[in-house]
């Protein structure tokens, strides 16, 4: 009985362990083709500036992280019903995401711009969306924008899943002009492949196309998220937040 007794105790440690163990694991959600934020390398790895400073976070937080990726529509939703703790996808805060999840401190700053090929004559922006195909990414800020300007020539407005298979539609011609993230679309633009593309007309702020940049955390879990707003606040202040971003664009994005 003694021996049995013990055998219990052990059993019920190893649980407890285990349990513990997996709580200590942070469950990340990216998107695959956003280069130059998250992507898939000619190895198959995801890499990219949202991978490090995710990877930096962990190290910060002492936890490890599981990384996994889902086209930019599904994260929100993902976090928002607990399938992951985090979610890394270049979000600006909006009333309507806000009640979805929580989000951290900022860590970028956002514009939007139109973009297609050089010799694209540019539009005002319902003039465009009359007669011309525009692309955006789906359920992002900029999509949004293009349908309340659309109004009836919505089906001109085209969602695709991520910030690599516009750029690629754009040289296509699927997609004449798209409108895009400036900091997702100028790495691609300086590729020989994208030379072809510019900016068309000036950046764009307005609230849902520019701000600050945020992570979304899992709702209910205040703790987490004052824990990642901290690792946050030390990668930009030790400057690691810029070291990391400069491998990636020429300038400071904060």
């Amino acid at each position: 009985m003694r021996l049995r007794a013990l055998l219990a105790r052990v059993a019920l440690s190893w649980l407890l362990l285990g349990g513990a163990a997996q709580a200590e694991v942070l469950n990340v959600v990216l998107t695959p083709r956003s280069v130059p934020f998250s992507y898939l390398d000619e190895k198959g790895e995801l890499v990219g500036f949202n991978v490090d400073i995710v990877r930096a976070i962990c190290a910060r937080l002492e936890r490890s992280c599981r990384l996994e990726v889902l086209p930019f529509p599904e994260i929100l939703p993902a976090v928002a019903a607990g399938r992951f703790d985090l979610g890394v996808a270049n979000f600006l805060r909006t009333p309507e995401r806000e009640r979805l999840v929580a989000f951290t401190v900022p860590y970028w700053r956002s514009t939007s711009a139109f973009v297609g090929k050089r010799e694209f004559a540019m539009k005002a922006v319902r003039e465009l969306l009359r007669d011309t195909p525009v692309c955006a990414i789906g359920a992002s800020g900029q999509h949004r924008y293009l349908l309340e300007q659309a109004g009836e020539h919505a089906a001109n407005v085209r969602d695709l899943p991520s910030n690599q298979e516009v750029m690629e539609a754009l040289l296509s011609g699927d997609c004449p002009v798209a409108l895009l993230p400036a900091m997702q679309a100028l790495p691609f633009m300086q590729t020989p492949r994208g030379a072809e593309l510019a900016f068309l007309g000036a950046p764009l702020r307005e609230p849902g196309l520019g701000g600050t940049v945020h992570m979304a955390v899992r709702p209910g879990d205040d703790a987490l998220r004052e824990a990642i707003d901290r690792a946050l606040q030390h990668l930009i202040a030790t400057g690691e937040h810029e070291r990391m971003a400069r491998r990636y664009f020429p300038f400071s994005i904060l």
